[in-house]
């Protein structure tokens, strides 16, 4: 081996890496120990000559305290090390004895540069609430079901590929006009006055027609079947209601053999306009229709949350318009036409044969009766409603001073998760007696100055307070209670966490623990199963792929929406089971429902609902690998692409994404001829002929391949979609591994990686519980968790548990 002093070809600049190093023993034993075998091993690729990956290690830095990127650049060498990516295969590798004494001198540098960095990251989190917790939070403060986010942008997804990272997340002046004019709409739905208004009771007339299928015709009191024959149903009536609380009231049952899902009615309602062909509707909520005896269903809502029509249209030319129909979806495609001859006779008595076609009956599909409909305008059971009540309390008279700032205050408090003091108290009543002086109202006033407060950055931001120098760096009990529910639950505390935290009793470790407990036991979990798992696998990567009508012509776009459900359910259901995380790689069941069975060929649940399923017996693989929704983002809507889905596999599942290309590097496909005609194993070796392409694509393309057994659209082949050709999914993987298909990769992943999936889920879930990109002072925290989060058999429920506990998740 050559050593340092070897290296001679460049006598100046070594002379300057010695004398710039060897001033501590540390130093001196990275220039008689490590060096030299980066000498031998690496220089070649990352010295003077060359820069592979950007990287030039006979130049990089050892001070690990003071500069951190170079100790990022040693950390990301160490893991790439000990993953046996480097050296790469072909060139001569490094001895189990030189492996072990690089990455426990990068380690152990790293953990003291990290223990005396610890307590000077101070950065306050102070990040607006993404959409989804915007309408969240809207809801459980106000508790009226309204689309708040209807108009709002999308937001920016930060380069962990999660929506709520505080420096992803700006603010315009547009998106506080959309604020202040949401919370207006809600709280003049929610705060009242005057006298209760009667309620005014409307017949619905149901109107006539044909629809798909033979010549049958929508009445009430018919059913509706798979096929689509009486399966929509159309009412009107005179003068509907332009604002307040309605009701439409239905009474149906169900027909439907023994084991059938229950039929669900899905409406719409909305104006129309006599005279002209003007019809607005919206959708209404799903009923299901769970009795085979005629009962009552009740919808109700505020008809303000409906589109409305033309403003100057006369009361007399305006209709209301309801729709139903019978959405249930087991699966099963209906009934083909059939043909039969009939013979009739003419006037004279001659037998005339005709072909006539039809559509026979559907006994097994679940149908509904609908024996009446009424619409009741101005329907509220009490007054002021519950809604109204949860804000002003009976007894409160707004005209006492006293009273309407009591009622402000405690407001604001609920709003903006931390308790108010005297001065914002007085001031937003001063705002508030303002308006009520000028509108004579005080509801109007209270509607005003609520919906400032909705408005404002203390209800939009979750600020936590940056800590003095002499401060201490713990969030305060209300920070931790709001960081705690905006992690599990997206949204704010409930009444439960702010009691504790008026108490200061969340710094308890064991109260702490119980509070986990419960919220994750809480049905407002499966926000966090829908919101963590929809950005961490970038399920919305299905959305951005448009299926090729071409090659897939019998894909239903509707699919789309339960691949993504697949996904989700499948890591609900293990969190919920508190099983193992590792079952994300490899499991023996996944969660469909009626659609999807039908579209993997599989035996399955007869309703749209997800059900756990058994994959035992299939050909489907378990785990997150065999899931449409990954095969459909890795692709380009008509052939697979095995390098989109690579990336996936390294950035998703691995937490190790690849470096983008090169931005002067043209694609070889473009003077390649024919290209589109090779092999995928053609395709690729053409791919990574140039230089620049090779040392990513080496270790990156191999992880995409072994997934070309599934097509664009998730199904299992044995050719290519496109030109036919065989398909290739036996590839070596980094560390010269040969595997052939999913489900040898499954098993390479669990053999050999799994300790490097663990901690990627570790890091992902840290990432989105702190709402920040993770630095190198995290990376102690990280590994303790993934020791803590093996040794509990990879349970989530674990894993959270010990982020919500950690000094980090609770300091600023």
């Amino acid at each position: 081996m050559r050593t340092c002093l070897h290296h001679l070809r460049y006598p100046v600049l070594l002379f300057w890496v010695l004398t710039a190093r060897a001033e501590s023993p540390k130093n001196l034993f990275f220039e008689e120990k490590i060096f030299p075998i980066l000498d031998s091993h690496c220089i070649k690729c990352h010295g003077p000559e060359k820069q592979k990956g950007d990287l030039r290690l006979d130049l990089l830095s050892t001070d690990f305290l003071n500069d951190r990127g170079a100790a990022e650049t040693w950390h990301d060498a160490s893991d790439q090390i000990k993953l046996g990516e480097m050296p790469p295969e072909d060139e001569k590798a490094l001895s189990s004895e030189q492996r072990k004494l690089i990455t426990e001198w990068i380690d152990a540098n790293l953990k003291e540069a990290i223990r005396k960095m610890q307590g000077e990251h101070t950065e306050a989190v102070i990040r607006r609430l993404n959409r989804n917790e915007y309408q969240y939070t809207m809801e459980d403060l106000l508790g009226l079901d309204m689309d708040y986010v209807l108009g709002l942008s999308n937001d920016p997804l930060s380069p962990d590929g999660f929506l709520n990272n505080g420096k992803s997340l700006g603010i315009s002046p547009l998106q506080i006009e959309h604020y202040l004019k949401t919370a207006r709409k809600a709280l003049g739905l929610i705060l009242h006055e005057g006298n209760q208004p009667k309620p005014a009771l409307s017949e619905v007339i149901w109107n006539k027609g044909k629809v798909r299928g033979p010549s049958s015709k929508f009445y009430l009191g018919k059913s509706s079947d798979r096929l689509g024959r009486v399966n929509y149903w159309h009412g009107n009536f005179k003068r509907p209601p332009k604002t307040g609380r309605f009701t439409i009231r239905i009474k149906a049952r169900k027909e439907s053999p023994p084991g059938a899902p229950s039929p669900i009615l899905r409406g719409t309602y909305g104006f129309f306009v006599a005279g002209l062909t003007l019809n607005i509707q919206g959708d209404l909520p799903d009923v299901v229709i769970d009795s085979n005896e005629t009962e009552t269903y009740e919808i109700s809502s505020h008809a303000q949350l409906f589109p409305m029509t033309l403003a100057n249209v006369p009361d007399d030319k305006l209709n209301g318009v309801l729709t139903f129909r019978n959405a249930l979806d087991d699966g099963i495609p209906p009934p083909k036409q059939l043909e039969k001859v009939t013979e009739t006779k003419d006037k004279k008595g001659k037998v005339k044969k005709q072909k006539t076609k039809y559509y026979p009956e559907d006994p097994a599909f679940a149908k509904i009766i609908i024996d009446s409909v009424e619409f009741v305008a101005n329907d509220y059971p009490v007054w002021p409603p519950a809604l109204h009540r949860r804000i002003v309390r009976a007894e409160e008279d707004l005209s006492e001073t006293q009273i309407a700032k009591k009622v402000i205050s405690r407001f604001l408090e609920r709003a903006w998760r931390r308790p108010i003091d005297e001065p914002t108290s007085t001031k937003w009543h001063r705002h508030f007696e303002k308006i009520r002086l000028e509108e004579n109202s005080p509801i109007l006033a209270l509607r005003e100055t609520l919906a400032t407060s909705l408005a404002s950055t203390q209800f939009l931001y979750l600020s936590e307070v940056e800590p003095k120098e002499s401060a201490s760096s713990k969030l305060s009990s209300h920070e931790l209670a709001a960081r705690l529910s905006y992690f599990l639950w997206s949204s704010m505390p409930d009444e439960e966490l702010r009691a504790l935290a008026d108490r200061d009793k969340l710094h308890d470790p064991k109260v702490l623990s119980g509070q986990v407990h419960r919220m994750l036991e809480d049905s407002k979990s499966r926000r966090f199963a829908e919101e963590f798992s929809t950005q961490w696998l970038d399920l919305g990567g299905v959305d951005r792929v448009a299926v090729n009508p071409r090659y897939h012509a019998n894909f239903d776009n509707r699919l789309k929406p339960y691949m993504q459900s697949e996904s989700i359910e499948f890591f609900k259901e293990i969190l919920t089971q508190d099983e193992s995380m590792m079952q994300i790689i490899d499991a023996d069941f996944t969660m469909l429902n009626a659609r999807l069975a039908k579209h993997y060929g599989m035996e399955g649940p007869k309703s749209q609902k997800f059900e756990r399923t058994s994959l035992k017996g299939t050909n489907r693989p378990g785990g997150i690998l065999g899931h449409a929704s990954v095969h459909l983002s890795g692709s380009d809507g008509a052939e697979s692409h095995p390098i989109r889905r690579a990336v996936w596999i390294r950035e998703r599942l691995l937490h190790d994404p690849p470096k983008p290309p090169p931005p002067d590097v043209p694609g070889i496909e473009e003077s390649v001829s024919n290209f589109e005609k090779l092999s995928l194993r053609e395709q690729l070796e053409v791919h990574r002929q140039k230089e620049a392409c090779n040392d990513c694509h080496r270790t990156l393309d191999p992880w995409g391949v072994a997934l070309e057994g599934f097509s664009a659209i998730g199904l299992r082949r044995e050719k290519t979609t496109v030109h036919r050709k065989p398909i290739t999914s036996d590839t070596i993987l980094p560390g010269n591994h040969p595997v052939k298909g999913v489900s040898e990769l499954q098993t390479f992943i669990l053999t050999h990686r799994k300790d490097q999936f663990a901690h990627a889920l570790c890091s992902k879930v840290l990432v989105y519980a702190l709402g920040r990109s993770l630095t190198l002072d995290d990376e102690l925290l990280i590994d303790d968790l993934k020791k803590d989060f093996s040794k509990d058999g990879h349970r989530l429920s674990g894993l959270i548990e010990n982020i919500v506990l950690s000094e980090t998740f609770g300091s600023h």
